[in-house]
Formats: structure tokens, sequence, C-alpha cells
């Protein structure tokens, strides 16, 4: 790229400071399309942008980066990957130097745009280091990646993924020796150890590299064949009575990378396999179909699944998000429409169903040897659970990276993880993959509504029945869209800047458990039990009538998310519909009393 700066040498914005920052940038970046990119906005005049590119960085924390694909080191690009993997190579050498250079780091990619190109470009900066790189030959889901850092026993792991962003994002998940997603004080002394190597090599942009080195091996097919060989321990019961169900099921991707993962998942289960979503099967980065590639967003995202598995007399629908780490199901009602279970329904049920089948296969282990975990934005079910079973359950920081390192200091006390899983349709069952994952929960939710069919009855029919054991757990849940940090600010400010609110409206609230700041009024000491994490905003709230609301930021998405529940007892006289109603209005009330959409200028979620 020196010939083009050369040629724009001249460039004059009118701020010598963005001149040296453009200059600076051409001068390091060898992409001719991100070049392309900055020399254009530098054409239109679009400078107050540049200058956001330029002289912001992209910060790196327990989520790793995720942002924009685009010039400057505000964004996901060749420069600010290579500088990434640079500081992350240089930590891994400092504080596990052995494991590193013995085992070194696996690396993934999904199918988005430049997510293998960005894979490759680490594992040129890790091989530069002298650490052996496991490089995936092609797409592959991010629960693969997690598995092989603990297969191979590797020093880390990299995920090139946006997970369920915009077409437009990408981004870069790491994974500590342990196989679950580092937290603190990995992100910060990771951080600062980019920020103190960012001087690109010459040789990092050295893709052939990874053609001739003997530091470098293809883990694909090994993965593959032993992921799967370990997915059979999950299989319970009879694969010729799931052979010889009456159940059709409905798949998609969601354009992402599970069609043959899932395939060989069934396979694996002795499933009928599944109805395809033609228009969705294939990995397309440009997710053609949807606004948004996430399973999560409801009927919006599945209206293609709905239409196929009408079209071919399918009773219930699956669906990864692009990663295949997360998963959603839907099921034909009665009358025809579709019931899209959230991701609390979906985590009862898949709960109850690795206790069921864990007892019935290992009836001697004892409940209290047993445990699971939620995130604390989640239902209460598996909590109700624990206390009539007798298992142990706990609630952690929302976060795989929480939920997964908690599980592995259990299994190191000696206790068995059986399920873990976080509202936003993520799950782990059982441990051969310390994250959450599509690829084995799917065909385990498969498998068991097939059974269930088979005696005649469906999914709702058998959540219900365990609302009637544990009482109803009825959650709403979404969030609003903000664009703007300073109004995320100024609406979490308000609520504790003057004191805590004793009311909502019409409703008091008895406790406020603010783990931005690591409050609890529950505790005499007034101090969470959870972690303090002040780079999150999140705000819990309990009322006197038993329902409990939740205000957080996301950290990876341009949200403001809300999560309530109200719980009866088994046997209450109040039936569903009453409880919904409520839970509805106390809903309505915490949004417009604390969020205050229009004032702030908040966007709902669609569909």
């Amino acid at each position: 790229m020196q010939d083009l700066t050369a040629k724009e040498a001249d460039i004059k914005t009118g701020s010598s400071k963005l001149d040296d920052e453009i200059q600076s940038w051409l001068a390091i970046d060898r992409n001719e399309s991100t070049c392309a990119q900055l020399l254009s906005m530098v054409k239109e005049r679009q400078y107050t942008e540049l200058e956001a590119l330029l002289t912001n960085r992209m910060a790196f924390g327990t989520a790793g980066l995720r942002a924009r694909m685009g010039p400057g080191y505000a964004c996901m690009n060749d420069v600010t990957v290579i500088q990434t993997s640079q500081g992350f190579g240089k930590y891994l050498l400092e504080v596990q130097e052995s494991l590193a250079k013995e085992n070194g780091v696996a690396i993934g990619f999904d199918a988005r745009h430049n997510s293998a190109r960005f894979a490759k470009l680490a594992a040129v900066a890790m091989i530069r280091l002298g650490i052996p790189v496991h490089l995936f030959s092609d797409y592959t889901p991010t629960p693969f990646l997690a598995y092989s850092v603990r297969k191979y026993k590797t020093a880390a792991g990299i995920m090139v993924t946006a997970s369920h962003n915009p077409k437009d994002d990408n981004g870069y998940k790491v994974f500590w020796s342990n196989g679950a997603q580092i937290i603190p004080p990995h992100d910060r002394n990771i951080a600062q150890h980019i920020l103190e190597n960012l001087e690109i090599h010459p040789e990092a942009w050295n893709i052939d590299l990874l053609g001739t080195s003997k530091l470098r091996s293809d883990p694909y097919a090994d993965i593959f064949s032993n992921y799967y060989k370990d997915l059979e321990n999950y299989v319970v019961g009879d694969k010729n009575s799931l052979a010889s169900s009456n159940l059709k099921l409905t798949y998609t991707p969601m354009h992402g990378v599970g069609q043959k993962f899932m395939k060989q998942s069934f396979t694996v289960f002795g499933l009928n396999q599944f109805v395809s979503v033609l228009e969705q099967s294939e990995p397309d980065p440009d997710f053609p179909t949807v606004t948004f590639p996430n399973p999560e967003e409801g009927k919006s995202a599945l209206d293609l699944a709905m239409k196929a598995a009408d079209a071919n007399g399918s009773n219930v629908i699956i669906a990864n998000d692009p990663d295949a780490d997360r998963l959603a199901c839907a099921e034909r009602s009665e009358s025809g429409s579709w019931r899209v279970f959230n991701g609390n329904e979906l985590g009862s049920m898949l709960g109850t169903i690795a206790y069921e089948n864990f007892k019935s296969t290992n009836p001697n282990i004892p409940n209290e040897k047993l445990y699971m975990v939620a995130s604390t934005v989640s239902s209460k079910f598996l909590k109700s659970m624990s206390q009539q079973e007798g298992f142990l359950f706990e609630e952690c920081l929302t976060g795989f990276k929480w939920m997964a390192n908690y599980a592995l200091r259990k299994m190191a006390e000696g206790y068995t993880c059986l399920f873990a899983y976080e509202e936003s349709i993520g799950y782990m069952y059982g441990t051969n993959v310390m994250d959450k994952d599509g690829i084995s929960a799917g065909p385990v939710l498969a498998a068991y509504a097939s059974k269930l069919y088979n005696k005649g009855s469906t999914l709702s029919q058998y959540l219900h029945s365990l609302y009637a054991k544990y009482g109803y757990h009825i959650s709403n849940d979404s969030y609003y869209l903000c664009y703007d940090p300073p109004t995320i600010q100024t609406i979490f400010r308000a609520l504790r800047d003057n004191g805590y609110p004793t009311h909502c409206g019409k409703y008091k609230i008895i406790n406020v458990r603010d783990v931005t700041t690591g409050y609890d009024s529950s505790f005499e000491d007034k101090k969470s039990v959870l972690p303090t994490d002040p780079s999150c905003q999140m705000l819990t709230f309990s009322f006197d009538n038993g329902c409990v609301g939740t205000l957080r930021t996301s950290g990876t998405e341009p949200k403001i998310k809300y999560y309530t529940e109200i719980i009866s007892p088994p046997q209450s006289e109040s039936s569903r519909e009453v409880l919904a109603e409520q839970l509805v209005d106390l809903k309505n009330t915490l949004i417009e009393t604390f969020l205050q959409p229009e004032k702030h200028g908040l966007k709902a979620k669609s569909g």
C-alpha cells in the first residue's frame, strides 16, 4: 500500500492530527479493501466518522472483541486482529509459556465475511511467536472450538465469530486453557499486552506461512470424529424407538454453519432426519432472508422455518444461530398456530430432561452430588426444582464465562454438572463442552420430543406438567435498542444517584441488587454475593407481590434488556393467564417508569 499512501500524501482534512492518523493507518494497513474504504471516507469528507474510527480502539473484554468490520482501530479488520493476536500471544507466553509452546492454541472461525482470513492472521501471529496452532481448515460451530481446547489441552482458543450479530459485524472470542471463556483478570491483562505490542511485524501478513510451517495443524477431521463419539454419551434409551417416531422436525441454521453438524447429531441419536429450510440451509454471510440472524427474535426470525414446516407437515421446529451455540424451538399448537418457546421455557425443559436422563442411567449417584447452574437473569425454575429434588443449584452473573468457570470449580470438588443455561437460548447440556452448545442441545431436545409424540403428548403439555409439579414460572423478557451510550448512563444514574427507588408506580420494591456497584439491600452488610461488574449496568428489583425485574445492558450489542418473572407455588389457585396478566402490568410499569422509552429515544424490539 506504499504507492497508495504516497499518492494521497497531500490529504488535508483541516486537522493535522487527523491527517497524521489517516497517513499512519495507510502506512500499516496492507488490506486494499479497508484502505479504499478509508480513502473514500476522506473523499466524502466524513471527518467526524474518521476521527471516531482512528482515535478510538475497540475495548478487549471478557467477550473478547466484537464490532463492525471496516477501517480504523475501532473496527474489526486485519490490523486490529493482528495487533490483538500479537498481544494475546505475548500474554500466553508470559503466564503459561510451556503449555503454549507444547500444546499451542486452537483457532476456529464461522462463515461470516472475513472470518477465515482473520483466523489465518491470528494463526500467523501465534506461529511467529513459536506457538503451535490447531487451525480449522473450514468453518465450524463455536462449540467445536471450545471442545477442541479441552481435547488438545491447549493454552487457549480463539473463535472468530460475531454469533448472531448483523452481517457487517465480526468478533474475536477467547477461551482459556480450561475450555471456558476468559474471566477477569485475563481480559484486563490481555488488553494491556495488546497495547504493548501494537507494532506489526512485516511477516504478520504472510498467510502463505501456514502452508509450510510445522507449527500449523488442521484439527477439523479429528475434532469432528471425537465430538460425535462423546455426543453418544447423551443418547438415552432405544434408538430404534426414535427412528420409528411419528414426529417430523424442521431445522434451520439461520444461514450459518449448523446444517451439516446438526445432521450428524441427528444421525448419532438415531433420529429421523429433519426437514431443511432450503433458503437458509447453506452458509451465507449476508443473511439475506432475515433482518437479524438470531432465532431468539422469535416468529420474525423463524418465518421461513414455519412455512417449511407447514408445507411438510412438521410439528416442531428447532433452530441454531449462525455459529450454532444457541438453540431455539417452536411447536405447532392444536389450532395450527406456532408457539415459540422462550429461553426460560426451553431451559426448564432441558434442565428437567438432563436430570431425568442422568438419573435413569446413574441411579446410585446421590442428588446432593449433582448441580445445575443458571444466569441470575434467568428463570428460578431450576432453583424451585432443586428444592424438591435435592440437587444443588447456583446462579451466576450473566454469561457462560461465569457459569462454565463455576461448573469447572465444582467438578474439581467432585460434583457432577448436569446442565447450565441462560435465558438468551444458550444451553450447556452436560460437560463435553464448557460453553453453550446448540449442536448437542438440539438432538437432546429432538429425541425427548420424539418420545413425547410417540406417547401422544407434546412439548407444551410436558412443560405444563413441569409447572404443575414445581410451580408456574412465567417470564416476560425483551429489550430496547439504544445507540447512545450517554443515554444509557443517564437512565441508570437516575435509578441510583439519589437513592434506589422504593416504588415502581403502584408496585412496592422490597429489595434492590446493583451488580454494577456490588450493592444488595437483602443482606445485612448490603454487599452482593455476585461478583461486582462495573463494566455492565445491572439492577434487580424484588417486589412485594413476588415478582422480580432486572434491567441490564448487553456487553456485545447496543441493547438495554429487561427481565421479569412471577412465580406461584405448586397447586396454586392462580391460573397461568391471571399470573401472565399481572406480570405484563408490572413489566409495562417498569418500562414506563424506569426506562421511559419515549423520553430517551429507545427503540423497542421488532416482531
